[in-house]
């Protein structure tokens, strides 16, 4: 049962990354991306997938909830928070990846797929915090391609949202480019 609960939650955070990007402003993309990290959060909870997964999304909910408050009042994120929410996703990453009932001693597969979370939680964290819409879809783009891995390989429904989340950037970078271009004109 919690199988399946894990899964509904991986397709709900589908639904959310397939229309996150094509939003134009940046309060409403952070929005769904609070959504999407808990969703996701939740998926591994219930998929047993207690690792440094759990804590990055934990993490990224409360950057994307303090972002959320600085993009509103229209003030740019501090440098000690850019700081701090550094080192809480690498810290509780390397945390999570040590301590997960998925570590195995030494350098194997299972502990670098363990590194990719992490990663792609720093993108994320570069996502949550810039302020420019374009930017902040390429951040989304590279941080999805590390999600994309790590959901695929261990068998997530969430893999289906970390690719159409991809998609979806790539097409709102494509049609947002050619807005630019057009404006510049």
């Amino acid at each position: 049962m919690n199988y399946w609960i894990g899964q509904g939650f991986g397709i709900l955070s589908t639904i959310t990354e397939l229309i996150m990007p094509q939003f134009n402003k940046k309060w409403q993309m952070l929005i769904a991306n609070i959504c999407i990290n808990t969703f996701l959060g939740l998926n591994l909870v219930f998929l047993n997938r207690i690792g440094s997964g759990i804590f990055l999304f934990a993490v990224a909910v409360i950057q994307g909830v303090v972002n959320l408050v600085h993009t509103l009042r229209e003030q740019p994120p501090r440098k000690w928070e850019y700081a701090v929410f550094f080192c809480l996703y690498v810290g509780l990453g390397f945390y999570g990846l040590f301590t997960g009932p998925n570590y195995v001693p030494g350098i194997n597969w299972q502990n670098l797929l363990e590194l990719l979370p992490i990663i792609g939680a720093v993108f994320s964290m570069l996502f949550i915090s810039t302020r420019e819409e374009r930017k902040a879809r390429y951040f989304l783009l590279a941080c999805n391609m590390h999600w994309t891995v790590y959901h695929a390989i261990i068998g997530s429904t969430s893999v289906l949202g970390a690719i159409c989340s991809s998609v979806s950037c790539i097409i709102a970078i494509i049609r947002n480019r050619k807005k630019v271009s057009e404006n510049a004109q």
